[in-house]
């Protein structure tokens, strides 16, 4: 096999961070269509897409700095990451509607990532 391309089943493409993966999730959610990436709109769900991204992520060696600023951002400005997790506290928020607290989480993460976009353009 000397000189031959060994196929190591790794794209080419960039990797797509998380927050950027939720904004195409609440676009589609906007469009009536999260349950094709959840299944079932239930905030179960969306904890563990959103554990099992950043595992994956980590186990490719894959750092998320973004991801974790928003995290900070959600318990230390806006007081919405509780130590039980968002998912129990906004679920409670929104009178156990799994959609409504998933939709407030994806609402907050865009809220941070256009505050990121304004921070970067000097605004």
């Amino acid at each position: 096999m000397s000189g031959e391309d060994i196929p190591t089943g790794q794209s080419s493409y960039r990797h797509v961070y998380l927050l950027d993966y939720l904004m195409r999730m609440r676009g589609a959610m906007m469009k009536g269509l999260l349950a094709m990436y959840l299944g079932e709109m239930d905030v179960t769900r969306m904890v563990a897409f959103t554990d099992g991204y950043r595992a994956c992520q980590s186990a490719n060696g894959v750092e998320d700095e973004e991801y974790g600023l928003f995290r900070d951002w959600l318990r230390d400005v806006k007081h919405e990451f509780p130590t039980e997790g968002w998912a129990a506290k906004y679920l409670r928020d929104c009178d156990g509607d799994h959609e409504r607290a998933i939709r407030k989480f994806l609402d907050f993460a865009a809220e941070f990532v256009a505050l990121r976009e304004r921070e970067r353009q000097g605004s």
